[in-house]
């Protein structure tokens, strides 16, 4: 079997072969499993989810390029942006704590009595 380049779409047709409402409605289906991991802590798992939307993005920008949305597809798509960037705003959120911690940790300074010299 070969290795997960992040095609692989769980039994989902590829990428190239989907019109691009179906790919705005597949970023949505990862982004709200995103939040999933993001909620569970699961940072792996995000990390991971966040690599294969990051590939069918590129997809769908390409995609765009050549492939029209009539008025309806239109709208359609704006309701999608829209729950992309709600459950973004919920993972940031989620992560922003975890990050500063990090940051904190990072950013410690020596302790008292240490001799660096």
């Amino acid at each position: 079997m070969a290795p997960d380049d992040g095609n692989a779409w769980l039994g989902r047709p590829a990428p190239q072969s989907r019109s691009l409402i179906e790919r705005y409605r597949e970023v949505a289906r990862l982004s709200h499993d995103m939040l999933a991991a993001a909620q569970r802590e699961d940072w792996n798992e995000l990390a991971r989810l966040e690599a294969n939307c990051a590939i069918l993005i590129e997809s769908l920008k390409r995609a765009a390029l050549i492939e029209p949305l009539n008025a309806v597809e239109q709208q359609r798509r704006i309701e999608l942006l829209r729950e992309i960037l709600r459950a973004d705003a919920q993972i940031r959120k989620r992560a922003e704590p975890w990050l500063q911690e990090l940051e904190r940790l990072v950013a410690l300074p020596p302790r008292a009595g240490s001799s660096s010299d």
